[in-house]
């Protein structure tokens, strides 16, 4: 009787450990991501957007990667027990879908991607969570947090964002037709007076 209930708890044993590591395999990111980045200058493109009397100007797929991993990499705790170690963020129709590399409680590599709807809300770019996955597996949004980053403040005062929409391959954000007296505020900034 013993002999028997010790086989049947190496069994279990056995059995807890290979799930365990199937369920790690599983887990496991697909791609090898990193949080290196180039800086994209948005005060340059809003300048230049007024310059050509323009009202909107764009970002492509490339620069919203760099200003994303440049906000993650800032600070990639995403929780007590979870490290950001990689991500690629990417549009795929009118979605951004960030592809993340995590830590768990620093040695479990874990692979995800969380699928975005960017929309306007002053003075940020708001990335709200619209689903997540695990491979094939929906994982529940309210683990996750919508990305919230300070757009507004990395254009010149004078300028105000009125909206961002993902239009195709780019990123549009569209400003406030300025006044003559916010033109030549910005005129006056451009030539350091």
């Amino acid at each position: 009787m013993v002999k028997k209930g010790l086989i049947t708890l190496g069994v279990l044993i056995l059995l807890i450990a290979v799930l365990g590591a199937a369920v790690i395999r599983y887990a496991k990111p697909g791609e090898k991501l990193d949080l290196q980045y180039d800086q994209v200058s948005l005060a340059d493109r809003a300048v230049a957007m007024v310059r050509n009397l323009s009202t909107t100007f764009t970002l492509s797929e490339a620069d919203v990667d760099n200003i994303g991993k440049a906000f993650i990499a800032a600070n990639p705790q995403y929780g007590p027990n979870v490290t950001i170690t990689g991500a690629r963020f990417q549009f795929e129709g009118d979605r951004v879908a960030a592809h993340y590399n995590l830590k768990v409680k620093d040695r479990i590599p874990v692979g995800i991607v969380v699928y975005y709807r960017v929309r306007w809300s002053e003075p940020n770019l708001v990335a709200a969570v619209d689903e997540a996955k695990l491979k094939s597996l929906t994982l529940p949004k309210r683990y996750f947090d919508d990305i919230v980053i300070p757009l507004g403040g990395y254009v010149p005062k004078p300028i105000h964002v009125q909206s961002a929409s993902l239009d195709g391959n780019q990123l549009v954000i569209q400003i406030k037709k300025p006044t003559l007296s916010e033109l030549s505020q910005l005129l006056r900034q451009e030539l350091g007076f």
